[in-house]
């Protein structure tokens, strides 16, 4: 129940954020409308098809990995899911390399 309240604030966040920007840009051109609203039975629907999709790209990517034999799951698997929409593919291998690569590798300790 957590991660439904979280998944829904988190959709209502983005809606509102490019309802925000749609307004603005709007503004900016001869043509303004009004901002639109969100209803509560959209944010439902909205938030319902972004759980059942992650619930799938999970699923996938749990198969791409347990593909190439491994019990983790990989930055690569990801990459694997989203090949098809170039620009996702170009964000995530942007943060990827901003986020791990730039971070210094841990050593591991030898056991005793």
């Amino acid at each position: 129940m957590e991660e439904r309240r979280a998944m829904l604030f988190a959709v209502n966040t983005i809606c509102e954020a490019e309802a925000t920007r749609e307004c603005l840009n709007a503004e900016m051109s001869s043509n303004s409308r009004l901002r639109p609203t969100l209803s509560a039975d959209a944010l439902e629907v909205l938030t319902e098809v972004a759980m059942k999709q992650l619930e799938l790209v999970a699923h996938d990517i749990q198969h791409f990995a347990h593909h190439a034999g491994r019990r983790t799951i990989s930055p690569e698997d990801v990459m694997l899911c989203a090949r098809r929409q170039l620009s996702i593919v170009q964000q995530l291998q942007d943060f990827q390399r901003n986020t791990f690569l730039a971070q210094p590798k841990k050593r591991k300790r030898p056991t005793d």
